[in-house]
């Protein structure tokens, strides 16, 4: 029995921000086609608040973080490709093969399809901070809406992580058209993006940007009203891909309106299908970080904060004061 120790930022019963803290926590160990990872950094993401609040049916005491990056420590059993020492990015958002999560902490588990080797010599910072949001996008924008270079694209919330660098990843396949759309200051939005729209004035603009007023695809982490009035601008063999509903409004979609007007709705949790689809996530991490090595996906470089900031990065991301992106420094956590 392993009684090392770690440093560790995560919450024994579920609650508000102040509930997560440092504490010694017991290493975790590799099991079978999985690998342990000492961390260097941690992303923090809004999807994060909601695993500490108790928002999904999950366990505690519970360790955050679902994107690191860092060396490989431990190798275990049917893992091929990957050694000790290698420098290495993973997710830990595959809650399909039982618990996962646990990046806050210095020493964290991966399956080994949910993890790829990080070149040499690339800022590892940049790295995790494109890991979640990257490979959602890529399988969002490659797997489930097959973008083709026709496609007029329609990006929901696109000032949010996920929407930004999916707007971002769009322009680079590339789509004919990356419209964003923003709650209110259209500056917000990424520069990849060919026209930005404030959501209030969608229908408007939509009739204004486009020849009819229609879209191919719509990316929407949103959901609510907005979600509503997208859906009803796809044009015929339009793809509206669901990501997300950060509105906390989920409205339905018309089973007639669907196919009478020939339009597909998609959905895609990478915690729900990981452990289904292994092959499909290991081929997006790598294209992930490769695009993030070779500077083609530029996302922002993200701040940087200790581990012990842990909750007031959650509490910055509640109150929507938190920096475009945020990693946690784990490998510098005091002993």
């Amino acid at each position: 029995m392993n009684d090392e120790t770690m440093l560790a930022a995560g919450v024994d019963e579920f609650g508000p921000a102040s509930t997560l803290t440092v504490s010694r926590r017991p290493v975790p160990e590799p099991g079978p086609g999985e690998i342990s990872i000492d961390v260097t950094y941690a992303g923090v993401g809004f999807v994060d608040t909601l695993l500490r609040s108790g928002a999904f049916p999950l366990w505690t005491p519970m360790v955050p973080g679902i994107e690191v990056t860092g060396r490989v420590r431990a190798v275990g059993r049917d893992v091929q490709g990957l050694g000790v020492g290698q420098s290495v990015a993973a997710l830990l958002n595959d809650f399909g093969r039982g618990q996962r999560a646990g990046g806050y902490a210095q020493v964290a588990v991966a399956h080994h399809t949910m993890a790829a080797p990080v070149p040499d010599g690339v800022d590892l910072r940049r790295v995790t901070a494109a890991l979640v949001n990257g490979v959602t996008a890529w399988v969002a924008l490659h797997d489930v809406a097959r973008l083709d270079s026709r496609d007029r694209v329609l990006v929901l919330g696109v000032t949010g992580g996920l929407g930004a660098t999916t707007a971002r990843m769009a322009a680079l396949f590339p789509a004919q058209q990356v419209i964003g759309v923003v709650g209110r200051d259209p500056d917000r939005a990424p520069a990849e993006c060919t026209d930005v729209v404030v959501a209030d004035a969608l229908a408007d603009a939509l009739d204004r940007l486009t020849p009819d007023g229609s879209v191919d695809v719509v990316i929407d982490p949103v959901g609510g009203r907005l979600r509503a009035t997208a859906f009803q601008r796809l044009a015929p063999f339009g793809r509206h891909v669901v990501l997300g509903d950060a509105s906390r409004d989920d409205r339905p979609f018309s089973g007639d309106e669907t196919w009478l007007a020939t339009r597909t709705v998609s959905g895609l949790s990478i915690g729900g299908v990981a452990h289904l689809r292994p092959a499909a996530c290991t081929k997006a991490l790598t294209a992930v970080i490769s695009l993030v090595a070779r500077g083609i996906l530029d996302e922002p470089l993200p701040a940087v904060e200790p581990l012990e900031n842990a909750g007031k990065v959650h509490e910055a991301l509640e109150n929507r004061t938190a920096p475009a992106k945020t990693v946690l420094s784990v490998l510098s956590a005091a002993a």
